[in-house]
């Protein structure tokens, strides 16, 4: 690894290429990439020796060779007398197109699998990329989000991880957290209303389900976003929800339970309008073994979406 000293640095760059490069090779991608000389760059083995490195370089590359799915995981380091600094996925986009070779770097979310891929064409989607627990890791592409020539065997489907950390706003859900502080915070509440908001708590399962349910409800909206597209898994998720909710009328106060009930209310108003009665479709979905099976669940099992956003 690189010195304290050495490490002092305007950027840094973690990629993964799916086919094995020479350091030659890398050397001339990243001088290409960053606009400086060939010599500028200094490209080492981190399993190798160290002394004759080129510590006045102004680009810093470890490489370390991998095993599964991708073989080169790239650590770059680029001073900041660099001119050419991008940013990472500009950087990923013009390696792969350079190198001819398809690149992963990783995605903001805070999910360790959740990466990006580009391809040398410019194609860019998102990946699943896991590893396994031993010493030396073993790397799988489990899943894209589009097809990837450099990678026909490889699964294609949206990836729910992904689309539970994007942020939709719950606009009914603060509401109801607003007015339900308001009737806490009365002078003449009475003691039942004054329940924490601690895990596994009422008011915090009140507030998680009706933000789940709400979150679907908006994307229902909105058409399932630009990409036309939520996980069956998610969907799910989001019924399971709304049983909650049901369920946890009987244990809220009941001016709680009517403040909940109203916001459930506007929701599910939303939801009626933007799905059709099918007692069906969670069979055809994989969620349900048998179509009888749905008869037993509440109303919003036996609705689909007019507009089916997963495959």
């Amino acid at each position: 690894m690189l010195s304290t000293e050495k490490r002092d640095l305007s950027m840094t760059y973690n990629l993964f290429t799916v086919d094995r490069l020479q350091p030659s090779r890398i050397t001339g991608v990243l001088a290409s990439c960053l606009s400086v000389e060939p010599n500028a760059v200094d490209v080492a083995d981190i399993d190798g020796e160290q002394e004759n490195r080129n510590w006045g370089a102004l680009v810093f590359c470890d490489y370390s060779s991998v095993r599964g799915d991708v073989s080169l995981g790239l650590d770059i380091f680029v001073q900041d007398t660099v001119a050419s600094r991008p940013a990472e996925a500009e950087l990923a986009s013009s390696f792969a197109g350079a190198a001819r070779v398809a690149v992963l770097y990783p995605a903001e979310e805070q999910v360790p699998s959740a990466y990006w891929l580009v391809t040398p064409a410019g194609l860019v989607t998102r990946a699943r990329l896991l590893f396994s627990d031993d010493e030396n890791p073993v790397y799988s592409i489990d899943a894209v989000e589009a097809e990837v020539p450099e990678l026909p065997d490889v699964r294609v489907m949206q990836l729910p991880e992904i689309v539970r950390e994007q942020h939709v706003p719950t606009p009914e859900t603060q509401s109801f957290v607003r007015a339900l502080t308001s009737l806490q915070e009365a002078p003449d509440a009475s003691a039942e209303l004054r329940f924490t908001d601690e895990a596994g708590s009422p008011l915090r399962r009140a507030r998680e389900s009706l933000t789940v349910w709400e979150g679907m409800v908006r994307r229902m909206e909105e058409n399932w976003g630009t990409a036309g597209k939520y996980p069956v898994e998610l969907y799910s998720e989001a019924l399971r929800a709304r049983d909650q909710l049901a369920r946890l009328a009987i244990d809220l106060p009941k001016a709680a339970a009517d403040l909940l009930g109203k916001s459930v209310g506007r929701l599910d108003e939303e939801f009626r309008k933007r799905s059709t009665p099918d007692d069906t479709w969670a069979m055809e979905s994989g969620l349900l073994a048998d179509p009888r099976d749905v008869k037993e669940y509440a109303w919003w099992w036996q609705h689909k979406p007019l507009i089916l956003p997963w495959g």
